[in-house]
């Protein structure tokens, strides 16, 4: 079920002003729409009428505006990859456009990512998608006040979609809500496993099934989570508990497997590291044995593509952009799981030394320790950043460079390097609507610069 505090941050999504206004665009297309909730007596026929509005008896296809064929190419051209990456059956890219036929809320979610991804990176119209998206949670909000819907898989697909929009609107809003973060977790309680003492009971359980769309929703919706604990310097949210998709071993397996390892891994390290139990050693060593047997045991198919240390005596070519990040190494991958799992691994690695227990606070060692600390955080974030600018192909590979960037960007002293991971965050907002222009800002004053500088 839907928390009241979800259901708060859900509508808070949209801003009134931008309500008022979207009514108000021109482009005179009309969101596909879904039948109103609307009340029934028995728990049957309540199912069957939640159903129903949730549904269309035929698909729409052909789609009759050619403006929203437009943007229903965009997702599958551009965005279904940002999802898909460690989901062997790209459920995205697949199963995603086909469901949206018979789904209106699954295809305005679709129209509503879309039209913002262009808005922010191309001349498009800034209003459309306000309009696909209040569509989207007119009737999403009062679906997810009832078991039978949050069960529904779709509506789950169509909250991660939405999420992805509302990650780009923080510089719009001036702050990350989370409204449809709640609401992923809405879908997520009733697929999680029996409560213990210090759980809540979600209410009834239907566990997620590996290579169904609730797994890969399950996956996505994780990133999402991982991203918000980094950028927010929180424990992630969401349960974890769901034996049947989380693997904490490194038994042989397929590289998604070995990917959404170390996901999960990344995820354990941040709840420790933002959570309660921080200075716990014994807790620490076990995470960092683990980290250590993840890519000791990693199959020869993570191998990259190429590598190549970095060069700063390399001819500069006039792109300042390019010449600046040559700062980092280079390394290329020809897989997208790849790319996530050792950037994910990596994120750990880097949490991991950040709040070793074992760090000296004071003492005549405190600052030998300090320069060694940051010395090994200046090299995986380096790391994370090669990883993304050589791989731009695939653009979640910048994202997790830029949340490596946030969490240890300030220990860089050399300039080169801080125009190098300036020049990164720039490019991420620029060509992929991620907003970075806040971490710019906070990093320019803890480097010293003037706040115009370039």
């Amino acid at each position: 079920m839907l928390t009241p505090e979800a259901a708060d941050s859900l509508s808070a999504t949209t801003c009134e002003p931008c309500r008022e206004q979207h009514l108000k665009s021109s482009t005179g297309q009309t969101p596909v729409e879904s039948r109103p909730p609307s009340a029934s007596h028995t728990p049957d026929a309540q199912a069957a009428q939640l159903r129903s509005n949730i549904y269309l008896d035929r698909p729409i296809w052909p789609i009759e505006s050619r403006e929203e064929a437009v943007l229903f190419r965009h997702y599958i051209q551009k965005l279904s990859i940002w999802l898909d990456l460690c989901d062997p059956d790209a459920h995205f890219n697949t199963s995603i456009p086909a469901r949206a036929g018979t789904c209106p809320i699954l295809l305005n979610a679709i129209f509503a990512l879309s039209a913002r991804h262009l808005a922010h990176t191309l001349r498009y119209d800034a209003l459309a998608s306000n309009r696909y998206h209040e569509q989207c949670l007119t009737y999403l909000i009062p679906l997810l006040d009832h078991a039978v819907t949050v069960s529904d898989e779709n509506l789950f697909a169509a909250t991660i979609i939405l999420r992805v929009l509302e990650e780009m609107d923080v510089p719009v809003l001036g702050q990350d809500t989370h409204g449809h973060l709640l609401g992923i977790h809405a879908f997520v309680a009733p697929h999680s496993a029996p409560p213990t003492p210090t759980t809540p009971d979600p209410g009834p359980r239907s566990p997620l099934s590996p290579h169904s769309l609730s797994a890969a929703c399950f996956w996505v919706g994780l990133r999402q989570e991982i991203y918000s604990a980094v950028m927010n310097h929180q424990p992630v949210r969401m349960n974890l508990a769901h034996p049947a998709v989380v693997d904490r071993s490194t038994t042989p397996a397929d590289d998604y497997a070995w990917a959404n390892r170390a996901i999960v891994h990344c995820a354990d390290v941040l709840n420790f590291c933002f959570g309660p139990d921080h200075a716990d050693r014994p807790r620490w060593h076990a995470l960092r044995e683990a980290n250590k047997n993840w890519k000791a045991a990693l199959p020869a198919s993570y191998m990259p593509v190429f590598y190549r240390e970095r060069d700063l005596n390399a001819a500069e070519t006039g792109d300042a952009e390019a010449d600046a990040m040559k700062a980092f190494p280079e390394v290329w991958y020809w897989k997208g799981c790849h790319i996530i799992a050792v950037q994910h691994h990596i994120l750990a690695e880097l949490y991991l030394a950040l709040f070793d227990p074992a760090h000296p606070r004071t003492g005549l060692q405190r600052r030998a320790a300090d320069a060694a600390l940051a010395s090994q955080a200046r090299t995986l974030v380096r790391s994370l950043c090669g990883i993304g600018t050589c791989n731009r192909w695939c653009p979640p590979a910048m994202f997790t460079a830029c949340m490596g960037v946030a969490a240890a960007g300030d220990r860089f002293e050399d300039r080169r390097d801080q125009e190098a991971l300036l020049a990164l965050l720039r490019a991420t907002e620029r060509e992929h609507a991620r907003p970075t222009r806040a971490v710019c800002d906070l990093l320019k004053g803890c480097w010293g610069w003037d706040q115009n500088e370039t």
